[in-house]
């Protein structure tokens, strides 16, 4: 029997204990990501010389695309090309295969037993976690959406329902010869109406 997943453990990359783990939620499937992993599979949402989170991807006079990972690039931030040809440019975790934002395992200064973070590794983690952040709003959006479409869904299914029920009675009155209630006639005039501009608009 395969022993149970560590909650650290990161989804991707396997690493049972990274110094960071952060949630990213795609497809309604909840995934624990180191950080590392989390920006390398999210590329296309910031830069990944300067790290920054874009709120709106940058035009494309301002910006460069890997020719491997199709991830975008400020313009300055991007190393100049050989030649005029933008699209040779390469972003730095495809053009190392060992290249990583942030480390599996973090050391410690020796004169206090405390992890050491500089500033790349600040923002990469920064990074990181408004990426999950903002894949949580998402998900919690459609959520809301999907719970919004089921109200809806519910209450007209309900309401077929009823017609159904109410022009069934109608049926079953006038095999046993009886009158139809004035109420429930109207009812069933409505529900035929609806099915006649239905058909109509079909």
């Amino acid at each position: 029997m395969d022993p149970e997943p560590s909650q650290q453990q990161c989804a991707a990359c396997e690493e049972l204990e990274p110094p960071f783990t952060l949630t990213v939620i795609k497809d309604n499937v909840f995934r624990r990501l180191c950080t590392d992993c989390l920006l390398k599979e999210h590329r296309n949402l910031f830069c990944p010389v300067c790290l920054d989170v874009y709120v709106a991807v940058p035009p494309p006079e301002a910006s460069t695309i890997c020719r491997l990972c199709s991830s975008t690039t400020h313009l300055n931030c991007a190393p100049p090309p050989p030649s005029s040809d933008n699209n040779l440019f390469t972003c730095p975790p495809c053009f190392d295969p060992n290249f990583s934002f942030f480390p599996k395992s973090l050391a410690t200064s020796s004169d206090h037993n405390e992890a050491v973070l500089g500033m790349e590794k600040v923002k990469a983690l920064l990074a990181a976690a408004e990426i999950a952040v903002a894949s949580a709003k998402n998900a919690e959006a459609r959520l809301k959406q999907e719970a919004v479409n089921k109200c809806i869904e519910s209450v007209d299914a309900k309401k077929k329902a009823k017609e159904a029920f109410v022009y069934l009675e109608d049926v079953m009155e006038k095999a046993s010869g009886k009158k139809t209630n004035p109420r429930k006639r109207k009812a069933i005039d409505r529900t035929a109406d609806s099915k006649k501009n239905l058909s109509h608009k079909e």
